[in-house]
């Protein structure tokens, strides 16, 4: 048999944890079905990770190198030509996108996160990997709405870090909906009125006092 790198064995064993977690919950993904998904024996397995915390470590840096990826792609962008720059408005909605995470229709992803989550919450020593991942998303998100308003020079009431809060919290509620009714037609429709009430928020002018 061929031999196959351990970075090869890496990305099969995440990619499996992944999938075992969005399907049977973080305490359902023990090594063994894990292990199984990937088609390994358990013994490839913890010569890769030595236990499960590494593994779960390891799925929750995937998920972030994924949006690091999205999110690098919208900060290219505006670093471009000022002709090819996208606007305040196509911006929010990429940021709305990007925090969607909707990959093809494919719900892993985001079953993945919401278990990684509840996990979380329910285990003390695991409090890290939920806020670690809320974290990233909401830095990257406030940095990017930065750098937007500093490019098209719009000035806004309220701070990157509120609307970058109010994204992720709106798309969190998105995501629930859609993973107990799967419409993929009211999704889009969601986003798009979500990236319409983000854009009207940044552009309002502030009523008049006195």
């Amino acid at each position: 048999m061929a031999h196959v790198p351990a970075v090869v064995r890496r990305t099969q064993i995440i990619e499996a944890a992944a999938a075992v977690i969005a399907r049977d919950g973080v305490a359902g993904a023990t090594t063994r079905r894990i292990a199984a998904e990937a088609g390994l024996s358990l013994a490839t397995l913890h010569y890769v990770f030595q236990t499960k915390d590494d593994i779960l470590a390891a799925v929750l840096e995937s998920l972030i190198d994924r949006a690091r990826e999205d999110n690098a792609k919208i900060a290219a962008r505006l670093a471009a030509p000022a002709d090819g720059s996208p606007a305040l408005r196509e911006v929010i909605h990429e940021l709305v996108r990007t925090a969607w995470g909707l990959l093809d229709g494919d719900l892993v992803t985001q079953r993945l996160q919401f278990e990684l989550i509840l996990y979380a919450l329910r285990t003390p020593e695991a409090t890290h990997l939920g806020r670690t991942l809320r974290d990233y998303h909401l830095t990257a998100t406030e940095e990017i709405i930065r750098r937007t308003l500093d490019h098209t020079g719009h000035t806004v009431h309220h701070s990157p870090r509120d609307l970058a809060q109010l994204i992720s919290a709106s798309v969190d509620g998105l995501l629930l909906d859609h993973l107990v009714n799967p419409d993929p037609d009211q999704a889009e429709r969601s986003l798009a009125n979500l990236t319409d009430a983000v854009f009207a928020l940044v552009t309002a002018t502030p009523a008049a006092t006195g």
